[in-house]
């Protein structure tokens, strides 16, 4: 009974589809749609932000150690920052660190630490590091980028700093989570 229904069912869709043969047949050409470009700036949701371009006179260099940026208050979106230090090795194990900060959180740390195979002993390198994140803010908020070295001399214009504006995905947050394998 249930395959004389789906057979009966397929038999009109297609006698549906089938064209006259009073009428001229063109190729149905592929429907591709471009996909929309993701937004700059907040959803609607949030009413009254903005995401504005942090432009260089939202940074400035702090010391040989940090560097900050400002983002202003009623800030909502998408941005990357992009932070890096700078040193020229001063013998057998020298290496370096960067850390980026936003507000209260840790966004992650690179390193360069020396191995055998890997051994950074003369000459300047630098280190960067990047962090995605998404912020909405009432009040103006500090991403911070500290810089270290040992056994190295520290570029004196000290470490750079700048953000960028990425487009909004509309996700808020993400987070992995393993449960024990058993």
């Amino acid at each position: 009974m249930i395959k004389t229904i789906l057979l009966g069912a397929a038999l009109s869709m297609t006698a549906a589809a089938a064209p006259s043969a009073q009428t001229p047949q063109t190729p149905a050409r592929p429907a591709v749609a471009a996909a929309p470009a993701l937004p700059l700036g907040p959803p609607r949701a949030y009413p009254g932000y903005t995401q504005p371009e942090i432009t260089a006179g939202a940074c400035r260099v702090v010391s040989q150690l940090q560097a900050m940026c400002t983002i202003p208050a009623m800030t909502a979106g998408r941005y990357i920052a992009h932070a890096s230090g700078t040193s020229t090795a001063q013998g057998e194990g020298a290496a370096q660190a960067v850390v980026i900060q936003i507000g209260t959180r840790t966004c992650g740390r690179a390193d360069r630490r020396p191995t055998k195979e890997n051994a950074w002993t003369s000459g300047p390198k630098t280190l960067k590091v990047d962090c995605d994140f998404v912020v909405l803010t009432d009040r103006p908020l500090q991403v911070i980028v500290t810089y270290g070295d040992v056994k190295a001399t520290r570029d004196p214009r000290g470490p750079t700093l700048t953000i960028e504006r990425a487009p909004w995905e509309g996700v808020v947050s993400s987070q992995i989570v393993v449960p024990d394998q058993q």
